[in-house]
C-alpha cells in the first residue's frame, strides 16, 4: 500500500472534528511548501545575479560577498 492509500484509510476511520484539523494541517503544509519553493527561487535568482555581476565587475573579496549576503 502506498502512502496516499494509507492516509485515505486513516481518514476513513477518523471523526469529523479531527478531519477539520487534518484539513487545516494539510493546507498549512501545502502553503509552507509553496513558500519554501518561492524562497529557494529567490535565492537562485540572487545567486544568478551575483554571477552576472562577478563576470561584469570581476571578483570581489569574501568579506564583501558575505556582507552582500547579509552573513
Amino acid at each position: 500500500m502506498n502512502t496516499k492509500d494509507l492516509i485515505i484509510q486513516e481518514l476513513e476511520e477518523t471523526s469529523e472534528p479531527l478531519l477539520t484539523e487534518v484539513l487545516d494541517f494539510v493546507r498549512f503544509l501545502k502553503f509552507k511548501h509553496i513558500q519554501e519553493i518561492r524562497e529557494n527561487q529567490e535565492d537562485l535568482d540572487d545567486s544568478y545575479q551575483a554571477l552576472i555581476e562577478a563576470k561584469e565587475k570581476g571578483t570581489i573579496s569574501l568579506k564583501a560577498f558575505k556582507e552582500e549576503l547579509g552573513l
